[in-house]
C-alpha cells in the first residue's frame, strides 16, 4: 500500500498536508514522564488490549532500531524528542500512516489523523472517531472547567492540535513575512518553519497551527488555523502569479537549472536538496516545469532526511550520506517533457 505522502492528487499547490492530533489521559493514572519502566508497561499493556479492535499494525517502539524512530519523526508519526527516548512506548499505525495511535508517549494517549492537501474536515472526522471510539472504554483524565488534563498545560482543554504545513517559497522571502509570523501569534496561531527560522528552513516548509487549546471548541481552533492558512495560501499564490507575468524566463531558468542539479549531481547536501526540490515543486504546480509522470516532491523530500535515507537505501558510512541522497534522488526524479 503506497503511503498518504505519495498520493500526487491531494498534494495540492500551497497546501502540503493538514494534521489533527488529540492528546488523552487516563482518569487516575500518572503521566508517563512520571512513570518507571514497569508502570509504563503496565499502562502500555491495558491500553494496546483495548485498541487491537481496531486492527491496526502495532509496535514496540523502545525495541525498535533508531534509525526506524528517526524516520517516524522525519514522517510526522513522533515529535524529535520522543524519537531520541528509550523508554517503553507502543505505537499503532496503519499501512498508509495516515493514522496512529501513540501509547504513552507526553500523554497516555496521542491520536492523530494526517493527509494530504487542505482536508481538515476529513482528518477531524476520522480522528474525532477513533476519539469517540477510545473514549467508551477508557476512561479519560476530564476536569468540568479545564476539559482534557494533559501533561503539557499548553495543550490542556481540547488536547486538540490542528496544522497545516504550507509550502511557501515566495512570500517567505518577503520582508513582511515576519510581520505576518507576530500577527499570527497575536491571535492564537503558530506559523513555524520545518528546520527553523525563515531564513534557515531550506525547502520554505511552514506549519500553521493553533497556540490556543483552551477556552476554544474544536471547531473553532481548526477554523482559526484553516482561515490563517488559506490567507497565506492565497497570498503566496497571488504573488507567484504576479512573479511570472512579468518575469516567466527567469522562473524557467531557475526551476530548469535546480532540476538540472538534482538529476545530474553526484552530490548533495540536505540544503542543497531541500532547496532545489523546493523550487522544483514551485516550478510544476506554477506550470512552468511537467514531468512525464506525476511526482510527489514532498515524498522526496522526506526521502532524503537522515532517516528515511537510511531506512531506504540501508546501512553506509556516515561521510558517503550526501553521496548516496544526491543517487537516491537521481532515481526517483521523474523525466521532463
Amino acid at each position: 500500500m503506497s503511503k498518504w505522502y505519495e498520493d500526487v492528487e491531494r498534494q495540492q499547490d500551497v497546501y502540503v498536508y493538514s494534521r489533527i492530533r488529540l492528546a488523552r489521559n487516563i482518569k487516575g493514572r500518572v503521566f508517563p514522564n512520571k512513570m518507571n519502566d514497569q508502570e509504563a508497561r503496565q499502562t502500555i499493556g491495558m491500553l494496546a488490549a483495548g485498541f487491537a479492535e481496531l486492527g491496526l499494525p502495532y509496535g514496540d517502539l523502545s525495541h525498535c532500531p533508531e534509525e526506524y524512530r528517526k524516520g517516524l519523526a522525519e514522517r510526522r508519526v513522533l515529535n524529535s524528542e520522543l524519537a531520541k527516548r528509550r523508554r517503553p512506548m507502543g505505537l499503532y499505525l496503519s499501512e498508509d500512516e495516515s493514522k496512529s495511535i501513540l501509547l504513552c508517549g507526553d500523554d497516555h494517549i496521542r491520536l492523530q489523523c494526517i493527509q494530504g492537501g487542505l482536508a481538515f474536515r476529513s482528518v477531524w472526522d476520522q480522528t474525532n472517531e477513533m476519539d469517540d471510539w477510545a473514549g467508551q472504554r477508557f476512561a479519560y483524565a476530564f476536569d468540568s472547567k479545564y476539559g482534557y488534563l494533559t501533561a503539557f498545560p499548553t495543550n490542556v482543554g481540547t488536547g486538540l492540535r490542528a496544522s497545516v504545513l504550507l509550502h511557501l517559497p515566495v512570500i517567505s522571502n518577503s520582508k513582511q513575512f515576519r510581520s505576518i509570523m507576530d500577527e499570527a501569534k497575536r491571535i492564537g496561531i503558530s506559523i513555524k518553519g520545518v528546520f527553523g527560522e525563515p531564513s534557515e528552513n531550506y525547502g520554505a516548509l511552514y506549519y500553521v497551527s493553533n497556540q490556543k487549546t483552551l477556552g476554544l471548541t474544536e471547531d473553532e481552533i481548526i477554523v482559526s488555523v484553516q482561515r490563517v492558512a488559506a490567507q497565506l495560501a492565497g497570498q503566496e499564490r497571488k504573488t507567484r502569479q504576479e512573479l511570472l507575468k512579468g518575469h516567466r524566463s527567469e522562473r524557467e531558468d531557475e526551476v530548469y537549472k535546480s532540476y538540472g542539479v538534482l538529476k545530474y549531481a553526484r552530490k548533495l547536501s540536505m540544503k542543497e536538496g531541500m532547496i532545489y526540490l523546493s523550487q522544483v515543486r514551485g516550478g510544476i504546480y506554477d506550470g512552468v516545469i511537467r514531468t512525464e509522470t506525476p511526482a510527489s516532491i514532498y515524498s522526496l523530500m522526506l526521502g532524503i532526511q537522515p532517516g528515511n535515507l537510511r531506512l531506504t537505501m540501508g546501512g553506509f558510512e556516515p561521510e558517503r550520506i550526501d553521496y548516496i541522497r544526491a543517487d537516491y534522488i537521481r532515481s526517483h526524479l521523474p523525466e521532463v517533457v
